[in-house]
Protein backbone atom coordinates (compact mmCIF):
# COMPACT_ATOMS: atom_id res chain seq x y z
CA UNK A 1 0.00 0.00 0.00
CA UNK A 2 2.89 2.54 0.79
CA UNK A 3 4.15 2.61 -3.01
CA UNK A 4 0.89 3.03 -4.03
CA UNK A 5 0.26 5.87 -1.89
CA UNK A 6 4.05 6.70 -2.62
CA UNK A 7 3.70 6.58 -6.44
CA UNK A 8 0.22 8.69 -6.74
CA UNK A 9 1.93 10.74 -4.50
CA UNK A 10 4.91 11.28 -6.18
CA UNK A 11 3.26 11.41 -9.70
CA UNK A 12 1.22 14.60 -8.46
CA UNK A 13 4.12 16.55 -7.12
CA UNK A 14 6.44 15.88 -9.63
CA UNK A 15 4.58 16.19 -12.97
CA UNK A 16 3.07 19.49 -10.88
CA UNK A 17 6.76 20.57 -9.99
CA UNK A 18 7.73 19.96 -14.20
CA UNK A 19 4.91 21.62 -15.49
CA UNK A 20 4.24 24.26 -13.39
CA UNK A 21 6.14 27.36 -15.02
CA UNK A 22 5.11 25.89 -18.40
CA UNK A 23 1.28 26.10 -16.97
CA UNK A 24 1.51 29.85 -15.26
CA UNK A 25 3.47 30.96 -18.67
CA UNK A 26 0.27 30.54 -20.88
CA UNK A 27 2.07 27.72 -22.41
CA UNK A 28 0.20 24.36 -23.83
CA UNK A 29 1.20 20.72 -22.77
CA UNK A 30 0.29 18.37 -25.75
CA UNK A 31 -0.29 14.71 -25.19
CA UNK A 32 2.89 13.87 -26.35
CA UNK A 33 4.63 15.93 -23.59
CA UNK A 34 2.45 14.61 -20.72
CA UNK A 35 2.68 11.00 -22.10
CA UNK A 36 6.65 11.44 -21.86
CA UNK A 37 6.70 13.33 -18.85
CA UNK A 38 4.55 10.54 -17.49
CA UNK A 39 6.57 7.68 -18.34
CA UNK A 40 10.18 9.61 -17.20
CA UNK A 41 8.60 10.38 -13.59
CA UNK A 42 7.09 6.84 -13.79
CA UNK A 43 10.08 5.04 -14.25
CA UNK A 44 12.57 7.15 -12.03
CA UNK A 45 10.45 6.60 -9.07
CA UNK A 46 9.84 3.02 -9.69
CA UNK A 47 13.56 2.40 -10.23
CA UNK A 48 14.18 4.44 -6.84
CA UNK A 49 11.81 2.38 -4.85
CA UNK A 50 13.20 -0.99 -6.65
CA UNK A 51 16.84 0.26 -5.24
CA UNK A 52 15.36 1.03 -1.72
CA UNK A 53 13.34 -2.10 -1.60
CA UNK A 54 15.79 -4.37 -2.51
CA UNK A 55 18.35 -3.23 -0.05
CA UNK A 56 15.97 -3.42 2.47
CA UNK A 57 14.40 -7.14 1.25
CA UNK A 58 18.33 -8.38 0.94
CA UNK A 59 18.82 -6.83 4.33
CA UNK A 60 15.60 -9.16 5.67
CA UNK A 61 17.37 -12.18 3.99
CA UNK A 62 20.56 -11.48 5.52
CA UNK A 63 18.89 -11.58 9.10
CA UNK A 64 16.59 -14.38 8.80
CA UNK A 65 19.58 -16.28 7.33
CA UNK A 66 21.57 -15.60 10.15
CA UNK A 67 18.06 -16.21 12.88
CA UNK A 68 17.95 -19.50 11.20
CA UNK A 69 21.57 -20.63 11.18
CA UNK A 70 23.33 -18.55 13.37
CA UNK A 71 26.04 -17.83 10.77
CA UNK A 72 27.11 -14.75 8.85
CA UNK A 73 28.07 -16.91 5.68
CA UNK A 74 26.08 -16.65 2.60
CA UNK A 75 25.20 -19.65 0.78
CA UNK A 76 23.91 -18.59 -2.25
CA UNK A 77 20.65 -17.66 -3.78
CA UNK A 78 18.03 -19.20 -2.06
CA UNK A 79 14.40 -19.18 -2.73
CA UNK A 80 14.11 -16.31 -0.16
CA UNK A 81 16.40 -14.63 -2.04
CA UNK A 82 13.85 -15.19 -4.97
CA UNK A 83 10.85 -14.34 -2.76
CA UNK A 84 12.53 -10.81 -2.11
CA UNK A 85 13.46 -10.28 -5.62
CA UNK A 86 9.53 -10.38 -7.04
CA UNK A 87 8.50 -8.64 -3.96
CA UNK A 88 10.79 -5.88 -4.85
CA UNK A 89 9.76 -6.40 -8.41
CA UNK A 90 6.63 -6.27 -7.44
CA UNK A 91 6.70 -3.18 -5.44
CA UNK A 92 8.47 -1.53 -8.37
CA UNK A 93 5.57 -2.43 -10.87
CA UNK A 94 3.29 -0.82 -8.32
CA UNK A 95 5.09 2.16 -8.11
CA UNK A 96 5.15 2.92 -11.68
CA UNK A 97 1.70 2.56 -12.26
CA UNK A 98 0.64 4.17 -9.56
CA UNK A 99 2.82 7.03 -10.45
CA UNK A 100 1.98 7.05 -13.96
CA UNK A 101 -1.59 7.58 -12.90
CA UNK A 102 -0.66 10.06 -9.99
CA UNK A 103 1.02 12.39 -13.13
CA UNK A 104 -1.74 11.47 -15.53
CA UNK A 105 -3.52 13.25 -13.40
CA UNK A 106 -2.30 16.47 -13.67
CA UNK A 107 -1.15 16.41 -17.03
CA UNK A 108 -4.21 15.31 -19.04
CA UNK A 109 -6.09 18.41 -17.60
CA UNK A 110 -3.72 20.36 -17.94
CA UNK A 111 -3.61 19.78 -22.05
CA UNK A 112 -6.82 21.30 -22.00
CA UNK A 113 -6.77 23.96 -19.66
CA UNK A 114 -4.57 24.55 -16.69
CA UNK A 115 -7.70 25.53 -14.32
CA UNK A 116 -8.22 21.70 -15.41
CA UNK A 117 -5.30 20.86 -13.79
CA UNK A 118 -5.72 22.46 -10.12
CA UNK A 119 -9.20 21.23 -10.27
CA UNK A 120 -7.57 17.56 -10.62
CA UNK A 121 -5.01 18.07 -7.82
CA UNK A 122 -7.38 18.81 -5.51
CA UNK A 123 -9.97 15.98 -6.48
CA UNK A 124 -6.36 13.60 -6.37
CA UNK A 125 -5.42 15.22 -2.72
CA UNK A 126 -8.95 14.22 -1.42
CA UNK A 127 -9.41 11.34 -3.03
CA UNK A 128 -5.87 9.76 -1.90
CA UNK A 129 -6.77 11.18 1.93
CA UNK A 130 -10.16 9.39 1.80
CA UNK A 131 -8.45 5.98 0.84
CA UNK A 132 -5.64 6.01 3.36
CA UNK A 133 -7.80 7.43 6.46
CA UNK A 134 -11.13 5.59 6.03
CA UNK A 135 -13.78 7.03 8.30
CA UNK A 136 -11.34 9.26 10.66
CA UNK A 137 -11.73 13.03 9.79
CA UNK A 138 -8.62 13.80 11.87
CA UNK A 139 -6.47 11.64 9.98
CA UNK A 140 -8.06 12.86 6.30
CA UNK A 141 -7.97 16.42 7.18
CA UNK A 142 -3.64 16.00 8.26
CA UNK A 143 -3.35 13.86 5.46
CA UNK A 144 -5.04 16.13 2.83
CA UNK A 145 -2.78 18.92 4.71
CA UNK A 146 0.25 17.15 4.48
CA UNK A 147 -0.49 16.15 0.52
CA UNK A 148 -1.55 19.74 -0.68
CA UNK A 149 1.66 21.12 1.38
CA UNK A 150 4.04 18.80 -0.74
CA UNK A 151 2.06 19.76 -3.78
CA UNK A 152 2.31 23.37 -2.99
CA UNK A 153 6.45 22.98 -2.34
CA UNK A 154 6.20 21.20 -5.25
CA UNK A 155 4.89 23.70 -7.40
CA UNK A 156 6.81 26.52 -5.89
CA UNK A 157 9.88 25.02 -6.55
CA UNK A 158 8.84 24.22 -9.95
CA UNK A 159 8.12 28.40 -10.81
CA UNK A 160 11.13 28.68 -8.99
CA UNK A 161 13.41 26.48 -11.09
CA UNK A 162 11.78 25.95 -14.32
CA UNK A 163 12.80 23.26 -16.58
CA UNK A 164 10.20 23.26 -19.26
CA UNK A 165 9.71 27.03 -20.79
Amino acid sequence: MRYLVLGVIDGLITAGTLSASLLIRGGEIGLDLALSIAVVVSTISALTVFVAEYSHQMSEVRETTYKLTLREEQRGWTLLHTRALYATARSALLNFASSFVGALAVLIPAHFTPHAAVAAVAVVVVATSLALAGSSWREFLELATMIALAVSVGVAVGLAFPLIT
